[in-house]
């Protein structure tokens, strides 16, 4: 009877393989479609999850607890030796890749995450937690890893320790079998997770830091050459063997970004493959004994991926102009390895703490996430392979030096690191190339409701002050503070723009009124006020006492919270002043005190530089506040030789900082120091007072601040925003 052609493969390496192209396909081409697998990719990763960690807390207690103590030396022998191996390559590359990258120049607008303080990492506790159920159930691997391989290694000392090993093979054997059905559906499961991946792919964002994406992928591609050559120069495996073991781990680990739920088909590949090594049947059962404690062991440590994925810090220093050198970069991998296994993001601030990079930077771990977490954990997952190979068969005496394909793979690692790198630098030389548009985005802004410019206020002449009298005028005027971008500015076409602008418009409508506009400093702006040359007065201006006891001070409608802009020279200074020795910085005598400009001398106060020497970790004697009669002073060459930071609101010194980005806005206060945006009346009429205060208390329950400010200040709240400003930028 002729034997029919079959095109579904029977092994499962090969069906990971196929339903993970099907499903990139799909995503790609079908994106709607797509979405609607998200639920089955979400069960089965729950699913897996379930299974693997009582699965390889068995693996842990039998391996260990069967393993002869000559084995157990061994092995622990063995995979130091690999493991630090691993750490020396990635630590390698994490050094010298990043001296590819060309200079940049960078400054990000406001964003929610600036008052995040993401807390720092405790290896104590991730190895010893509390209570050990409380660690199984928040996944700590490394914590269950240590203690199921305590409890393995004592079990050798035990003389009935075989009674135990019976039972819990027989559990073992039935955590197995549960682990090869849910092996079955390994492959549809990475269907659903790659379709959902590529469908929810932000495209942009990847255009955005194509550099990083660079970095990765040079990395990726020469560990992955290392690696495989290692393996084919040292062991018995063949090639085909290697690809056998990886394929189906790899599909499963790149489509969920989950390396836990890959490892049980790891060591099952790893064990289904020692069997057909030639020479090596006869020891496969005892080489196989070893696999699953080695590889859990290895995942509770820091792994390749984990260091390799360190090459963000220098990225993160490139993104804001201040590169890092290769001794910095080898001194930050001492303390940042170690500190890996708890997570990417907390050794990241960990670190940008260390090297005095503003803790903004770990915005970029979440924009970046989805496909970082994936260059991670397939770089972890070669890493496990080389290491449960290289120690297995060193145990059993198979390692065997191939001088030729040692020297070839390293020869091909290091002609593709050259060769990606020089067309890497060359390629991001280009795009990069005048490449800043954040300052265009900014002044390319337009009002959020179109129609006319405001006019210009012509006369200065005292007039009255009152709601009648407005409506009778017909017209309501408005001075506003020079100095007040993003509430008030100059675009690029020179039209007078921003939040309070805005504001401004909307209430004129309400009132049936035309509205002119005059710019002066916040000095003048009080003169006129008490000579009623204008009726409010706008831009950024805070409340206060002083203010509140001289004019009218509306109801707040935006609340703000207080900030610094800092020379990129002196980020360090103010991010470290806490740790640094009294009338020092970095190392070094200040030899003065700290000096902040303020350009609102409203806001000091000996309570505020009170508040903002213990927020900065210095003694009330140590801090000099500054009056300034603009912002713009401070910007100045005169203004950056001269101060340390300006004092200025987060969400409008962001945009500072954008227009020039040799400056960094730094949240040093979180939202603990907050203030509220107000309009300053002239004059005391009792109606045009209710009216402003019911009027903005109407318009802020109906949402208008809320759209200004994601129209002027959140300008990365919408991710197609800056596409859209640099066409109308362009056409300007």
């Amino acid at each position: 009877m002729p034997r029919t052609l079959s095109l579904w493969p029977r092994q499962i390496g090969n069906q990971c393989l196929l339903l993970l192209v099907a499903g990139v396909l799909v995503g790609l081409l079908t994106p709607t479609a797509a979405l609607a697998l998200k639920p089955l990719g979400l069960a089965f990763l729950q699913a897996s999850q379930i299974v693997v960690m009582p699965f390889l807390i068995c693996e842990l207690i039998v391996g260990f607890g069967g393993l002869g103590s000559g084995s157990l030396r061994r092995l622990l022998r063995g995979g130091v030796v690999v493991l630090l191996g691993l750490w020396l390559l990635g630590g390698l590359l994490v050094v010298l890749l990043p001296q590819l990258l060309p200079p940049l120049t960078y400054s990000g607008f406001f964003h929610a995450g600036l008052f995040q303080q993401p807390q720092g990492t405790d290896l104590l506790r991730t190895y010893l937690p509390d209570n050990i159920f409380g660690a199984l159930a928040a996944d700590n691997f490394p914590a269950v890893v240590l203690f199921s391989a305590v409890l393995g290694i004592l079990l050798q000392g035990m003389e009935n320790r075989q009674e135990l090993l019976r039972v819990l093979e027989v559990v073992r054997q039935l955590f197995g079998r549960l682990n090869g059905l849910m092996a079955r559906a390994v492959p549809y499961g990475i269907f659903a997770l790659s379709a959902v991946t590529f469908a929810t792919l932000d495209w942009a964002q990847l255009v955005k830091i194509q550099a990083f994406l660079f970095l990765c992928l040079i990395a990726f591609v020469v560990l992955s050459v290392l690696l495989s050559g290692l393996v084919l120069a040292l062991t018995p495996l063949s090639a085909a063997g290697l690809w056998r073991i990886v394929r189906g781990p790899l599909a499963l680990t790149a489509s969920s970004a989950n390396l836990l739920i890959a490892l049980p088909l790891l060591v099952q590949s790893l064990r289904q493959e020692l069997l057909l090594v030639p020479g090596q049947a006869e020891r496969a059962d005892d080489l196989a004994a070893e696999l699953a404690p080695l590889i859990s062991l290895g995942y509770s440590l820091p792994t390749l991926g984990q260091v390799a994925t360190l090459i963000f810090l220098p990225f993160a220093a490139w993104y804001v102009d201040r590169p890092m050198g290769m001794g910095a970069t080898a001194q930050m991998l001492l303390t940042a390895i170690p500190a890996s296994v708890a997570g990417v993001k907390s050794v990241v601030r960990q670190e940008l703490l260390r090297q005095e990079l503003p803790l903004q930077l770990l915005k970029l771990i979440y924009l970046n996430g989805d496909w970082l977490y994936r260059f991670e954990k397939v770089l972890s997952l070669e890493g496990l392979v080389l290491l449960a190979l290289l120690v297995c068969f060193g145990s059993a005496g198979s390692l065997r030096l191939r001088p030729l394909r040692l020297i070839g793979a390293s020869l091909l690692a290091v002609a593709l690191a050259l060769g990606l790198g020089a067309a890497a630098r060359t390629s991001l030389s280009i795009s990069l190339k005048h490449s800043y548009r954040n300052d265009r985005r900014l002044l390319a802004l337009q009002p959020l409701r179109p129609g006319p410019a405001p006019q210009p206020l012509l006369s200065l002449r005292s007039e009255p002050v009152t709601l009648a009298a407005i409506r009778r005028r017909g017209v309501l005027r408005l001075g506003v503070r020079r100095d007040g971008m993003p509430w008030a500015f100059r675009n690029g076409a020179g039209r007078l723009v921003g939040f309070d602008i805005d504001l401004a418009e909307g209430l004129a409508r309400s009132l049936g009124v035309r509205l002119q506009i005059v710019e002066r400093p916040l000095a003048e702006l009080d003169i006129l006020l008490d000579r009623r040359s204008v009726d409010l007065a706008l831009g950024g201006i805070q409340s206060s006492p002083q203010r509140a006891i001289r004019y009218h001070v509306s109801l707040g409608y935006q609340s703000v919270h207080l900030a610094l802009v800092v020379p990129d020279g002196k980020v360090g200074l103010i991010q470290n002043l806490a740790s640094q020795p009294l009338g020092q910085s970095m190392g070094q005598p200040l030899g003065r005190p700290l000096r902040i400009a303020v350009a609102d001398p409203q806001l000091i106060t000996a309570s505020l530089s009170e508040r903002i020497a213990a927020e900065l970790g210095r003694s009330q004697g140590q801090l000099e506040l500054v009056p300034m009669a603009s912002k713009q002073n401070f910007f100045s060459p005169t203004g950056q030789r001269s101060f340390d930071a300006l004092l200025t609101t987060a969400e409008g010194g962001s945009a500072w900082s954008v227009l020039y980005p040799r400056t960094t806005l730094l949240a040093s206060f979180g939202d603990r120091l907050s203030g509220e945006l107000v309009m300053l009346v002239a004059g005391d009429d009792p109606d045009l007072n209710a009216y402003l205060d019911a009027w903005i208390s109407q318009e802020r329950a109906r949402g208008l601040m809320g759209s200004l400010f994601k129209h002027w200040i959140d300008l990365d709240a919408d991710p197609n925003r800056g596409e859209r400003l640099d066409k109308l930028q362009s056409s300007l």
